[in-house]
This record gives C-alpha cells, sequence and structure tokens, in this order.
C-alpha cells in the first residue's frame, strides 16, 4: 500500500521519476541531477498513543482532529514514504523521552522501547532530553564515556520495565554544541570535550548528506538538575569550522537539524550559504509551506505548489530550505533535487497524522504491550509507578509523585464550546485554567496556615509550555490528558514576593519571547495568569523612557503595588533555588504542599518546611527538598475538577482576554491585535520578535504593520 503519493488536489508528489523530469536545467558542468529525500519527525515528547488535535489545513484554516498521531501511525507514514523511495534518510530532532506519564515514570524508557524500531539514521536531542539528569542522558544517547552510574532514585524508576539501567538508542545522535563541563572531574582526554559527534555523513543515492545537530542551548535555564557536568553553546560559533569539514569530507549536502527554535534556525540559515537544509524543531510550529532564507529575506513558499520564479532564483542563488514539523501530529516529507553540491529542486508536504492514516499492527501491538502497565488489566488492578526526583530514596512506593490509577480514568470534561490546548503565544483558555486550579486548591490552605501576613493565595501562574494532547469540546478529560499538560514532577509550593519582583519576572517571560534579538528569545510561551489582568505594549516597547513591555498589571482588580507583598503560589523544579515560584525569583517564607497519603490525590493537604534549604546540589550529589509526598500539579487539577459542577470546565470561566496587547502611545490605551508572525502569518509565535523594528538592527522608517 502507497500513502501520499497525491495531495488533496490530486497532484502527483515530486518523487524520483517525477523529480527526473524536472524542468530546471543545471549548469552544464554540474553532476548528474540526482534525488534524496528526507523523512522528519521532532518534539515526540513521549507521545505513545493517538489523541485529540487540531490540525492546519494547507489553505492556515484549523480542524479538530478526536484521534490524532500515534506511533503506530507515524511507522506507517514512514514505511510508506521508505517503500516509494527505499533510500529516504529518517530524521528525528527535539524532545523524545518527555512528554507523557509513561515516558516520565520510566525516565524515558516507554519512548525508547518503541522508537528503537523506527530505524532512525540521525537524532539531535532537545532540551527535555536532559530532564532525567546528565547520568540517564549519558548512557541513553552517548557512544563515548563518561557513563556516570545511576542515582537511586533514577534507578527505581529505570527498572519499571524491569531491565536494569536505561534503555539505550540504537540510532545515532548528533550534536555539535554539547560539552563536558571543565568543572567535571574527568580524564584530560574527555575534558571540555564533545559528549556527542557534531555529525553523521550519510550517502544516498549517490549522494553524500551531512547531517550536523545543534541541541538545544537553553538547558542551563532550566531546573539545575537538568545539566550538572554539561556545558551548552549556541552552536554558532561552531558552524563555520563543522561546515567546512564536512566539505572536505565530500559531503554534497548539508544539513542542520537544530533544537534552538525556528527564529534561531532562520537566522541560521540565512547565515551560513552553505547550509542547504535547516530542519527546525523545538517551537512546535508547522511549516505548511517550506521557507526559503537567504541573507536579505525569508520566503514562505506555497503549500502544495510549484515553486514561483523568485523562489527559484533564491534557491539556485543558496538560500537555505527551513522547514519544522509538530510533535506526533505531522510527518515532514523534504523530497530534493541535487546537481553536485546545489540544491535545485524540492518538494515539501507536512503530512498531517488524522483518523485517516491506519496504524501499523507490529508498531501498534508493542505500543500496547508497553502501555499495558498503565491502564487496569481485567481484575481492575494497576501497578502502581513512582517518580522520585532528586534526593528522594528508601521505599518508592511510599515517597515522591504515585501514580495508582488508570491512565484513561475520566477525571473531567469539557463543556461544548471549550478547547482546552496550549495554542497561542500570549494566552489560552488552558492555562487559564490551570492557573485558577492552582491558586482554588491551595488558597484555603495558605489562609488557614497562620504565617503573618498569609490571608490566601493573591496570585498563580501557569508555566508556558508548548507540549500537551488537545481536549476538544464536550470531551472526556483524562488522568492521561493532565499528564500530558504537567509531564514532569515540580511540587507545587508558595512563598511571598514583592510587586516588583513580579513585574520584573514577567518582564523577563516577555523579553524572552518577544526579542528582536533571536538568539535572546528563549523556549516557551507567555505564563497563564490567575487573579491578575495585564496591559502590554508589543509594537512600541520596551524603551528606557516608556519601561517595559507591561504598561500596567492589576492583582484582584487593584494595581500591581511595587512594594507590595504578594503570595504566590504555583510549582518549583527540584534543586532550584529556595527563592523561585514559577520562574519568579526573589520569594520569601518558601513553603510547599504535602498531601497526607501520597497515593490519593483527595487527601488532606498541609504545609511543609524544605527538607534542605543549602547545598542542594553538590557536585553530581542532589539533596532533598520537597517533602516526601508533595502536592503535584495533577493533584491539583484533579481535586479542583473534582469541586466543578459536574467535573466540567466553560470557556467562559477561563477564557482569553486576561492579558491584552494595546497601544501605549494613545490615549486610554486602546486595545491592538497582538503582532502577526512573518513571513507566515500562521506561526504561533512571531519568529522576527516584536518593538522597535531597529531594534532587530534594521534602522529604516517602520512602516505600520496593520498596512
Amino acid at each position: 500500500m502507497k500513502l501520499f503519493t497525491r495531495t488533496r488536489a490530486g497532484r502527483r508528489l515530486l518523487l524520483p521519476l517525477a523529480l527526473a523530469a524536472c524542468t530546471v536545467a543545471a549548469p552544464a558542468s554540474a553532476h548528474r541531477p540526482r534525488s534524496v529525500t528526507l523523512i522528519e519527525m521532532g518534539d515526540l515528547h513521549g507521545t505513545l498513543v493517538p489523541h485529540g488535535a487540531v490540525l492546519k489545513n494547507a489553505d492556515g484554516t484549523e480542524r479538530m482532529v478526536a484521534s490524532s498521531g500515534g506511533l503506530a501511525r507515524l511507522k506507517t507514514v514512514v514505511d510508506d514514504i521508505r517503500a516509494d523511495n527505499p533510500e529516504a534518510v529518517l530524521l528525528s530532532c527535539g524532545d523524545l523521552t518527555h512528554g507523557s506519564a509513561e515516558a516520565m515514570f520510566t525516565v524515558g524508557d516507554a519512548m525508547m522501547n518503541a522508537i528503537n524500531s523506527f530505524g532512525i539514521d540521525v537524532f539531535t536531542p532537545g532540551n527535555w532530553d536532559f530532564g532525567y539528569g546528565p547520568a540517564v542522558f549519558r548512557n541513553r544517547f552517548a557512544s563515548k564515556p563518561p557513563f556516570p552510574p545511576l542515582p537511586p532514585n533514577i534507578q527505581v524508576m529505570a527498572n519499571a520495565d524491569g531491565n536494569p539501567g536505561v534503555t539505550k538508542a540504537n540510532f545515532p545522535v548528533v550534536s555539535a554544541n554539547l560539552y563536558n563541563d571543565p568543572a567535571l572531574p574527568l580524564p584530560p582526554a574527555l575534558d571540555g570535550k564533545r559528549v556527542l559527534d557534531p555529525y553523521k555523513i550519510i550517502e544516498r543515492n549517490g549522494v553524500n548528506i551531512a547531517v550536523i545537530g545543534i541541541t538545544a542551548a537553553i538547558v542551563p535555564q532550566q531546573a539545575d538538575t537538568f545539566n550538572i557536568g554539561l556545558r551548552f553553546t549556541q552552536g554558532v560559533e561552531e558552524l563555520p569550522g563543522l561546515i567546512e569539514e564536512v566539505k572536505e569530507k565530500g559531503a554534497d549536502l548539508i544539513v542542520v537539524q537544530s533544537e534552538l527554535g525556528l527564529s534561531q534556525n532562520i537566522k541560521l540559515a540565512q547565515s551560513f550559504r552553505d547550509i542547504d537544509v535547516m530542519y527546525s524543531a523545538h517551537t512546535h510550529e508547522i511549516t505548511l509551506g517550506a521557507l526559503l532564507a537567504n541573507r536579505r529575506e525569508v520566503v514562505r513558499t506555497t503549500p502544495g505548489g510549484p515553486l514561483s520564479g523568485k523562489e527559484r532564483r533564491m534557491l539556485a542563488k543558496g538560500a537555505a530550505i527551513v522547514v519544522e514539523t509538530n510533535r506526533d501530529m505531522y510527518v515532514g516529507r523534504l523530497d530534493l533535487r541535487v546537481a553536485g553540491d546545489r540544491v535545485i529542486d524540492f518538494d515539501w508536504q507536512a503530512i498531517p497524522i488524522d483518523e485517516s492514516i491506519p496504524q501499523d499492527p507490529d508498531m501498534a501491538a508493542l505500543v500496547a504491550s508497553i502501555e499495558e502497565p498503565f491502564v487496569a488489566g481485567e481484575d481492575g488492578i494497576v501497578e502502581q509507578h513512582s517518580f522520585m526526583p532528586g534526593g528522594f530514596g528508601g521505599d518508592p512506593s511510599l515517597r515522591g509523585l504515585q501514580l495508582v490509577d488508570d491512565l484513561d480514568t475520566v477525571v473531567g470534561h469539557t463543556g461544548p464550546d471549550t478547547l482546552l490546548l496550549r495554542h497561542h503565544v500570549l494566552e489560552d483558555t488552558l492555562n487559564n485554567f490551570i492557573a485558577d486550579a492552582i491558586r482554588e486548591v491551595t488558597d484555603p490552605i495558605v489562609a488557614a496556615s497562620g504565617v503573618p501576613g498569609w490571608n490566601g493565595v493573591d496570585i498563580s501562574m501557569a508555566n508556558g509550555f508548548r507540549f500537551g494532547n488537545a481536549v476538544l469540546p464536550d470531551s472526556d478529560i483524562t488522568l492521561r490528558d493532565l499528564y500530558t499538560w504537567f509531564p514532569i514532577a515540580p511540587a507545587v509550593n508558595v512563598a511571598d514576593f514583592s510587586g516588583q519582583s513580579i513585574q520584573n519576572s514577567l518582564e523577563t517571560v516577555l523579553g524572552a519571547v518577544f526579542n528582536r534579538n533571536p538568539f535572546l528569545q528563549r523556549g516557551g510561551w507567555y505564563l497563564g495568569l490567575s487573579n491578575m489582568t495585564q496591559k502590554i505594549d508589543l509594537d512600541h516597547r520596551p524603551f528606557s523612557s516608556s519601561s517595559g513591555r507591561i504598561v500596567q498589571t492589576m492583582v484582584g482588580g487593584q494595581k500591581l503595588d511595587p512594594g507590595k507583598r504578594y503570595v504566590f503560589a504555583s510549582c518549583y523544579g527540584h534543586g532550584n533555588p529556595l527563592d523561585e515560584v514559577c520562574r519568579t525569583s526573589g520569594g520569601a517564607n518558601f513553603k510547599f504542599f504535602e498531601l497526607a497519603d501520597p497515593t490519593d490525590y483527595s487527601s488532606a493537604i498541609s504545609l511543609a518546611d524544605p527538607v534542605n534549604q543549602v547545598g542542594v546540589i553538590s557536585g553530581p550529589v542532589v539533596k532533598q527538598v520537597a517533602p516526601d509526598h508533595f502536592l503535584h500539579p495533577v493533584h491539583a487539577l484533579r481535586r479542583y475538577l473534582d469541586s466543578l459542577p459536574d467535573r466540567t470546565v466553560f470557556k467562559a470561566d477561563y477564557d482569553t482576554g486576561r492579558v491584552q496587547t494595546v497601544d501605549s502611545t494613545q490615549d486610554g490605551y486602546p486595545v491592538v491585535p497582538p503582532p502577526v508572525a512573518k513571513p507566515d502569518p500562521t506561526f504561533v509565535q512571531p519568529p522576527q520578535g516584536a518593538g522597535p523594528t531597529f531594534f532587530s538592527g534594521i534602522i529604516e522608517e517602520e512602516r505600520h504593520r496593520h498596512h
């Protein structure tokens, strides 16, 4: 069976035979044109089974799909492309082993046991692949020492599938910008050297394809436990030398697969003419039409259509092809026509993984076996799973985060107009719902705590993660869905902060999302806010004369007071400084919420002091900080859903409008639309950032974007 050989319009894809009939003539001195097919699937985020999704059509409109993705469908697509072109190269870039309960409670092994059967040709890891700590990462992905012993807490989780240690990747893993930290006590031969090979060269159909990897550079900005003994660079300084090196080794086609994110990857593609293909990951965008990038401009090609005359001229002059796929909801197919060391034509297709794709029977059976410990058997019993953060030890059934329920347990419902999905860069219903849930659950505990000055929880926030399943309108919410929204194990905590600290933190996040310099942008979108509203100006700020992008912040209907102390409850990443709540530092009176029974999310909650407060990370040793039975965001979400009438979430209660984009140069701060992404308005986050044009280094009269 051959799928995907025609577009919806019935046009034959640019497959090897069709490519041979290409009318674009190569120069007389060029070698005989040859065909190369790249298959791209990235940012899979530990997703094993199908789920709800919102998919984009070729014209940029959207459609809701009740059952999208899943590894069995991905395998069908990959195998079909390989049947059409047996020499196709399968590339994967971005977060692979994180994003689901199954992945988290097995430190990624659940995903690895399935993905190893795909036959990946080259993989580059993402920031969340470091989320189980460096020992897991090195033992799973590295091909050279050191291979440190797994800490006791990791040993418990890694043995969840009955196999000792972590499941090792059986495919090549490359990254040019990941090094051993010189502070790590290593033999001189390894001191400061790369952890992974920087590239791999593959020969297909007479074409030497060099695949250079760049992993995420933001890992040191995440939980401190992620990057012990590791050093990251941006990859920019390494690229010139590596490009020359692979060219000297005979590379005809240079592919860079990068987890820096679309905005940075576009900039790299513009800066290095020898890059033929930039396979981008991390930002979860979908390029329905491939981008063409040269030093002067970036152009979006027409999805499913032939290249225009201008686009062909750009390609002939060395423009790079930039593409990105979004989780397991799309598989990318890039058919290239190569003459010598030049790409002379290409066809890109972002294949949507919807109900029309049959599931590969063998992969479906393998996934079912992996899922078996996470769903109830015929006797109704589910295996108990434990997640023990750094520093935790002892009996795993009594300490840490416990999973004792079937992942398919229905825990709530959505109303007929309610879509729960992280879907926008500034605000969405899901993050508002999560922030409200944490605040409502923690507020009465804080109010009754007796801590001086604490009369309840003033604010809460939800992190701007990009991952998570969509729950469509009028649908069940399952425990599995909740864990895709929080597939990490933060502890819910509380502290009090000055208004100034809160404002500064939110300014920092906005800067990371909308900075005009792509290399100062950071992963993630803006935060969900509870009991807070904001007006922000993304067109005319920041300036020293007008402060930052935030024009006004309201807490509980009152203007934020920079000198007032506000009680803030949200999430703490284990091992982080003990003044931090949800990316906000400077807190005091730091406390955790603790369950009376770790196996019962509805048991009584109390406040607890940190177990350790100083020397939390000393070399490779991490001390326990949160209490044994820390409250997890999934616990809070389940408790909150139980409190709602019929456990149903309605859009009107969590609707957008808490964050408004305004024009601060006009009286009354009139509301204006947020900036539109260029060159593709269907992107969620503007790759070009936002703010005065000259912040990007361009000094010219700025045309009004509404024109």
